[in-house]
């Protein structure tokens, strides 16, 4: 008898959970999806996947062009695109971004990289970085909709000012899981225990 309560109490248990969890991926989707832009100083487009020859993969060029149509509109007056080095062959994200946008019409002296971006609050750190050292303030992030929340809220940790988010108008069937992989990434952010 006592196993069986254990049993119900742990199936409920797992039940609540996933649902929190659910409604946590879909709480975080939607604030995503309401985000629009104002004018920055800076638009920061976070990394992705990019090719052996540090060429943007689809998610990460969808970035680029939704980073690329802020800037021809005047959103902002910079890009930087932040992304790692992968240490086991060197692809390059930040390399492959700017060249991207480069070769797609923004002129070079408007895009900073940043290869040390290695995750989100390193690029926002270090986005943060140059614009106190620049003396403007105001940034836009540029990622998949479900990603904004948690890169808006390491921006505003790092001291920076949120102008919104920009995201692709794209789906990828992989954003369902990226969707739920949100929900623990963003409470750890909002603790701070990375």
């Amino acid at each position: 008898m006592a196993n069986r309560v254990l049993v119900r109490c742990l199936r409920r248990g797992a039940c609540t959970l996933a649902l929190a969890w659910v409604i946590g991926a879909c709480a975080i989707a939607h604030a995503g999806l309401r985000n629009t832009p104002a004018t920055a100083d800076l638009a920061l487009v976070l990394g992705n996947t990019v090719s052996h020859d540090s060429r943007p993969m689809p998610r990460l060029e969808a970035r680029l062009q939704a980073a690329r149509a802020l800037y021809a509109r005047g959103g902002c007056t910079i890009i930087m695109v932040s992304g790692g080095i992968d240490p086991r062959d060197g692809r390059n994200e930040a390399m492959g971004m700017k060249r991207w946008l480069v070769e797609h019409g923004v002129p070079e002296h408007a895009v900073i990289e940043d290869a040390l971006g290695n995750h989100t609050r390193a690029s926002a750190d270090h986005a943060q970085a140059w614009l106190q050292a620049n003396g403007k303030r105001r940034v836009v992030v540029v990622s998949q909709y479900y990603h904004l929340p948690r890169a808006e809220l390491a921006l505003q940790q790092s001291g920076a000012v949120v102008a919104g988010g920009v995201y692709p108008h794209q789906w990828f069937a992989r954003d369902v899981y990226s969707s739920l992989r949100e929900v623990p990434g963003y409470l750890a952010y909002w603790l701070r225990w990375r």
